[in-house]
């Protein structure tokens, strides 16, 4: 079995049991905030476009092995842009609502989670480690 996906899988579900106890911390006047259109609209625009990317990943790298080396490079490189960016976007998008910055952290704490298991995944997959 390929432990990778099951630490990717794993990284994404524990991030968000991590940003849904931060949300139930919030008072239903901050909630509103979070849960703004720009915010929400984001957030799954880049939860879909991760999986999406870590798909692709999966099965180009199944598909050519040789390339292996150049594929994870550059996915790497992409999903950590399409991460940082994600997070400045989301970040920004809720300090001008006036989220309150336990929230806030507690969302970085999140992304960072989903982000290391990312960076662990990719890894695991060029280094044959699982």
């Amino acid at each position: 079995m390929d432990y990778s996906v099951l630490i990717i899988i794993a990284t994404v579900f524990v991030s968000r049991f991590i940003q849904m106890g931060a949300f139930k911390t919030l008072s239903d006047e901050d909630k509103v905030k979070v849960l703004s259109g720009s915010v929400m609209k984001l957030s799954k625009i880049m939860l879909i476009t991760t999986i999406v990317m870590i798909a692709v990943f999966y099965f180009t790298i199944s598909a050519f092995p040789t390339q292996f080396k150049p594929i994870s490079i550059s996915f790497l490189g992409a999903i950590l842009f399409q991460r940082i960016l994600a997070y400045f976007l989301t970040r920004k998008n809720m300090v001008e609502n006036g989220v309150s910055k336990v929230y806030i952290s507690k969302h970085f704490y999140a992304w960072f989670v989903t982000t290391a298991g990312v960076v662990v995944f990719v890894y695991a997959m060029i280094s044959n480690l699982f």
